[in-house]
């Protein structure tokens, strides 16, 4: 069964715009009909720690949503998204899961500014 997503990306730590880059990539290989946004850099939204690089990414995946949280979560912990990472706030990339199927489900993520700026570039090309 086929499912319509937009992912959030992030990154604030190492070379940030090329963890944002290959998490695109690694994107690109399980959705279909893909739409991108730019790669933009936005402030910490807690007011401590590094800004972060963001994009924004839509398209249909074949997967369920727990099996795409599962692969998201193994994703980040594959490129160094450990405890100790997110205990320092250091992030080397970030993938949430922020609408399925038109439905909203980070209401949060959703309302920031780091998701909407991605997300006014392709909303468009996703209906």
């Amino acid at each position: 069964m086929s499912h319509n997503v937009v992912l959030s990306l992030g990154s604030n730590h190492g070379d940030r715009k090329a963890n944002v880059l290959s998490a695109v990539e690694w994107a690109k290989a399980i959705l279909d009909f893909c739409c991108v946004s730019s790669v933009y850099e936005t402030e910490e939204i807690h007011g401590k720690g590094s800004p972060y690089y963001n994009c924004v990414i839509g398209g249909i995946v074949e997967e369920s949503f727990e099996r795409l949280t599962e692969s998201t979560k193994r994703y980040e912990l594959d490129n160094g998204r450990d405890s100790r990472a997110r205990s320092a706030g250091l992030v080397p990339i970030d993938i949430d899961i922020v609408i399925w199927d038109g439905m909203v489900v980070r209401p949060l993520d959703y309302s920031h500014n780091f998701f909407k700026k991605g997300y006014s570039e392709i909303a468009e090309s996703l209906r």
